[in-house]
């Protein structure tokens, strides 16, 4: 054979193809694939739930970024990578990443809360002598105030109110509070209540504070407290000049603790000085009935002694005056008031004792120089 037929032979042998693979074989190769590429890449979501147990880095945050913003609409891929950022105090693009969820209805509750933690975390790291301080403080006071209608759990409440008490706004303190007693079973409600309404006296709305006293008041199983409630009532409506409503509330408690010596005397003395002369008198012999002879200051017996004559009583006034005298036999005004008095009431063997008395010390009769001294 020549060579010239040995290459003809050898262009005619018939060409070999190669086979490739078929449909089935595709789709599993692309199956295999991508849970190869899953595995080394993970989502959004499986990267937001990996990155909430590890520390932020350099790398996780870059990867973050690149995440959020391939997956824009991934909120809680956002929510984590807002937060590693926080935590590294990167605050400003944190917050700054947190204004498009904002708007959103679904998620404004999560987002309002992160901003304002970033923004009180943020004002207290920079020290005090800078005025930004000043300044982001007054954004977090802006924040707190929008998180108030919103819900929160008992112990959210609670610290939200604690910052407002931070930032020296009691009024916005005892909001929080009234919220927190809302969402609080009647057991207890009432300390809540109590304590909301000492932040409203403070922030001078004494009205409101008595009113939530009352509630407490009304609440409490123990007669104890609810005395302390009934007259820190009394004391809100004092503080804000409120008399008449103070001595309406004094009376309306002397009801309810008709043995309360403290109500008894306060409610005297608020009824006094509204001159209600026979609500005065009444509740005042009430305090007499019952304290000890001891307990009894000298002031109240003889306001007592002026609440009788003011009725025409010089009979029930001379009582009292003649428990003072045995106080203090020396006192010549007390002599001179008891000899006014016993004429009055027709013990004239008194008036002249007494008279006889003043006489000795050198002292004339007082008529004429403004009357009795008491």
């Amino acid at each position: 054979m020549n060579v010239s037929n040995a290459r003809s032979g050898a262009l005619a042998a018939p060409v070999e193809h190669v086979r490739l693979a078929g449909y089935p074989g595709l789709v599993g190769f692309a199956v295999v694939l991508t849970s190869m590429l899953a595995l080394v890449f993970p989502t959004g979501k499986e990267y937001a739930d990996l990155a909430t147990v590890t520390t932020p880095d350099r790398y996780s945050i870059a990867y973050l970024d690149v995440l959020t913003r391939g997956n824009p609409q991934e909120v809680e891929l956002r929510f984590v990578y807002v937060k590693q950022l926080g935590a590294l105090g990167r605050f400003d693009k944190a917050i700054g990443l947190l204004e498009p969820v904002l708007a959103d209805p679904r998620h404004h509750l999560t987002a309002a809360n992160m901003r304002f933690d970033l923004r009180l975390a943020q004002a207290r790291s920079i020290p005090e002598d800078n005025p930004l301080r000043k300044e982001t403080f007054e954004l977090v006071y802006s924040d707190l105030k929008g998180l108030l209608p919103l819900p929160h759990d008992s112990a959210r409440m609670r610290e939200l109110a604690k910052v407002a008490l931070e930032l020296e706004h009691p009024e916005l303190a005892s909001k929080f509070l009234l919220r927190l007693a809302d969402q609080t079973d009647e057991k207890g409600k009432a300390p809540i209540l109590a304590e909301a309404a000492h932040w409203l006296r403070a922030s001078g709305d004494g009205k409101s504070a008595s009113a939530n006293y009352d509630k407490a008041a009304g609440m409490t199983p123990d007669p104890t407290v609810g005395r302390a409630y009934a007259l820190a009532s009394i004391a809100a409506l004092e503080a804000e000049n409120a008399v008449p409503e103070a001595a309406d509330r004094a009376a309306q408690y002397a009801v309810v603790y008709p043995k309360d010596l403290d109500i008894l005397m306060k409610a005297t003395q608020l009824a006094t000085a509204c001159s209600r002369d026979e609500a005065a008198r009444d509740l005042g012999r009430q305090v007499l009935a019952l304290a000890v002879e001891d307990d009894l200051p000298d002031a109240f017996l003889r306001e007592q002694a002026k609440r009788e004559l003011a009725l025409h009583d010089p009979v029930t006034a001379l009582k009292f005056i003649k428990r003072l005298v045995a106080r203090h036999p020396n006192d010549i005004d007390l002599r001179e008031a008891e000899a006014y008095v016993a004429e009055w009431a027709g013990e004239l063997r008194l008036a002249l004792r007494d008279w006889l008395f003043v006489m000795r010390h050198g002292r004339g009769s007082n008529a004429g120089r403004g009357g009795i001294r008491l």
